[in-house]
């Protein structure tokens, strides 16, 4: 634990340091509301229980003398109906939160709670229904025997199901009778069973329902309503840390999974920037339409994308890359990369309005959520697909009741679950290498040793660089993109930015040292001041175009709810950790241009090496002739070829960009992507690329989802009404 106290020692002292601040308009929004929730003060603490109505908590005032009302933002609603309310009818014991699992018995989470029973020492739960389109919900009913208390001491539900509440009954309604729940049923047929609500699912989900198909996507986490974080650029990166989940990869860095609707759309960085046609003839040859793909692509941008704004620093950083060779000084909007030059990207986030709202994929299912032909249902976790031969059938997924319910696929399964559980749910349905297959005890349905191989976590290099002083939150403005030297180049800065990373990448220290007892220490460190001192910085990050070294997802167990097994295996191949020293040079030459001085700080903090971890030892060291100061601390001049190469294994972090572990022409073929050995299972997410784009992906990943949904949707008689698709983007 020694280099996380010297951490913690480090952001003490930086928390010292008197800065100015920059107000910003942009946050919290001018549109807010008083939620009437009073509870114990400070309101932050109690954050689950504010905002019922959605929207993030942002300030509080004083209720009932000594409790505190919670003010919230007004949520973001894209065309989703508002959420649905009901008191439950559960008289338990209080709080009603602690007994979670008495509750809510038609679905959805706690949001108040007030007294029941003869003396009112008991409490009745208030639940929001799960703000999806409503999935089939449990049988209820009373079963009129009326016993001691607790009920579930008791013999009860006679008519089946299993006991789910009680209320008192008697004479002093001092006995008590139980509720009981029978299951859901499962939910009806579909022409389309989309797995996984994420980029590809939704845009797929919107082409095949505006053509006439019956479709139903099947989402594992909450719907992106329930966790107002994924609304705002201004709690972003935070929201990584609350809608997504942290997995540990063998190289003991720690990857990150969104748990959504909406998937990576809800929580990243927002830049949508399409792919050059040679990536596509490089990768798919001719399975891919270039034609139709940009169509798509156009589409897709159009609903959910605006320009980056341009701000003082956006147009410095702009010709600080051109001063470093690396595009021109006024580059121009443009949603397709360029190559050899700089442009100003689109973003989902929307920094032409006060408030930068996020509309990420699920934008697309919630326009559409009046569609006779289109359901969407969260908290549904695919089991495994089932198979009739070699025709994907349908799948077995647990419903948001925690039972298990077959749906059946009358025309197709589309798996939409993200490079790390694409392949993990082909192994458990029985797809895969055979040796893996029998150690999960699954019958194989076709056996390819390539499923979950050539796995790729991208190689990116990431420099911190002080500024002089604080600015607004800045989510990015110009990109380069150099094919000679394979990096493009983007940034982003101040907000919350480096404090919201540290906490899922503990990046500050080496991967050994990366563990969940840090995270717990590192989480109220990085609050107020300590915080304050951390976000003064500029991010600069080159995200290499190739990535050589190829890693692997196994399934570790049957069950589809326990997280594979990751390896990314980072600078395996040599070639990788070579492309790092060219990153290095073409950021440096960036980050010391003209264009940025004095806009970066140089300035010594007091101490010695010798106290501080080695992601923050060059703050103790004179400065003389530095003009900025970066992170992670780059070795001292005249550092060895292999001292620079331990320092980048030292602090190498998951880039959060995963391709290649249902590669195309090895697991998917064909211009449907139709796994191979199967009828009607297809799989369209970033598993299926064999390469890592050249910018960040997820452009691409809808643009395809989207092309897949009209091209199968163009071979498939309709079975539902056609409607128009041309629905407006609503901000």
């Amino acid at each position: 634990m020694l280099q996380a106290e010297k951490l913690a020692f480090i952001l003490l002292i930086a928390a010292r340091i008197a800065r100015s601040a920059e107000n910003t308009s942009q946050w919290p929004p001018e549109k807010l509301y008083w939620d009437n929730q009073c509870k114990p003060c400070p309101a932050k603490l109690y954050e689950k229980d504010h905002c019922a109505n959605g929207g993030v908590l942002v300030g509080e005032r004083a209720c009932k003398g000594v409790f505190c009302e919670g003010q919230c933002t007004v949520a973001v609603r894209s065309g989703a109906p508002a959420p649905d309310f009901y008191w439950d009818g559960q008289c338990t014991a209080c709080p009603a939160k602690f007994y979670k699992d008495s509750h809510c018995s038609e679905g959805g989470e706690i949001v108040d709670e007030k007294a029941c029973g003869p003396l009112g020492v008991h409490c009745e739960a208030k639940c929001r229904k799960p703000q999806s389109l409503p999935a089939p919900t449990p049988q209820l009913y009373w079963d009129g025997q009326c016993t001691a208390c607790p009920a579930k001491l008791y013999s009860h539900c006679s008519q089946g199901g299993t006991l789910v509440g009680e209320k008192g009954c008697g004479l002093l309604k001092i006995m008590c009778e139980g509720q009981c729940a029978k299951p859901a049923a499962a939910p009806e047929a579909a022409d389309w069973i989309i797995i996984g609500g994420g980029a590809s699912g939704c845009a797929a989900a919107a082409a095949l329902a505006d053509a006439g198909e019956d479709v139903l996507v099947l989402e594992r986490g909450q719907s992106d309503l329930e966790l107002a974080e994924t609304e705002y650029a201004d709690t972003w990166p935070a929201v990584v840390n609350s809608a997504a989940q942290l997995i540990r990869w063998t190289d003991q860095t720690w990857g990150c999974v969104a748990n959504v609707l909406g998937g990576g759309t809800a929580i990243n960085g927002g830049l949508y920037i399409e792919e050059e046609p040679d990536y596509f003839q490089d990768n798919f040859g001719e399975a891919v339409n270039l034609s139709e793909f940009y169509e798509s692509s156009a589409w897709v941008a159009k609903q959910l994308t605006v320009p980056l704004r341009p701000s003082s620093f956006g147009r410095r950083y702009a010709d600080a890359l051109h001063e470093a060779g690396e595009g021109v000084a006024d580059p121009k909007p443009s949603a397709r990369m360029v190559k050899d030059g700089s442009w100003v990207a689109y973003a989902t986030f929307n920094t032409s309005k006060k408030t930068w709202i996020r509309r990420g994929a699920a934008a697309l299912l919630h326009e559409r959520s009046d569609m006779k032909n289109l359901r969407f249902f969260t908290s549904f976790q695919v089991k495994k697909i089932n198979f009739e031969g070699k025709r994907a059938s349908g799948v077995l997924a647990r419903n948001n009741f925690n039972d298990l319910v077959t749906i059946k696929a009358r025309k197709g399964v589309i798996l939409a679950s993200g490079a790390i559980f694409s392949p993990q749910l082909l192994q458990v349905s029985g797809i895969g290498e055979s040796r893996l297959l029998r150690n999960l005890g699954v019958q194989t349905v076709v056996e390819n040793e390539n499923v979950g191989h050539n796995f790729i976590d991208r190689n990116i290099l990431n420099f911190g660089v002080w500024a002089s002083k604080h600015r607004p939150l800045y989510v990015g403005y110009a990109m380069s993109s150099n094919t000679t030297s394979q990096i493009t180049i983007e940034s982003e800065g101040w907000g919350k930015v480096a404090s919201g990373f540290a906490i899922p990448s503990l990046g500050m220290v080496p991967p050994e040292q990366r563990t969940e007892a840090l995270r717990a220490l590192m989480k109220p460190l990085l609050t107020g001041p300590i915080a304050d001192i951390m976000n003064n910085m500029i991010q600069v990050v080159g995200l290499n175009h190739k990535t050589y070294s190829r890693g692997s997802v196994e399934a570790v167990s049957a069950d589809s709810a326990d997280a594979p097994k990751v390896t990314a295996n980072y600078f395996k191949d040599k070639r990788d950790m070579k492309q790092q020293f060219v990153a290095m040079k073409t950021l440096m030459e960036v980050i010391h241009s003209e264009a940025l001085q004095g806009l970066v700080n140089a300035k010594t903090f007091k101490g010695t090496d010798a106290t501080l971890p080695v992601y923050f030892s060059c703050l103790g060291r004179p400065q003389t002739d530095a003009t900025a100061i970066i992170t992670p601390c780059l070795p001292k001049d005249g550092s060895s070829t292999k001292d620079l190469e331990e320092h980048f294994r030292n602090v190498v972090v998951s880039s959060y960009h995963y391709f290649g572990s249902a590669s195309f022409g090895k697991v998917v073929d064909g211009e449907d992507l139709l796994v191979k050995g199967t009828e009607n299972l297809h799989v369209i997410d970033a598993s299926i690329f064999p390469n890592p784009t050249r910018v960040n992906p997820q452009g691409t990943i809808m643009a395809m989802g989207h092309y897949l949904g009209k091209r199968l949707a163009s071979k498939s008689r309709p079975s539902g009404r056609a409607v128009d698709g041309s629905l407006s983007p609503v901000w």
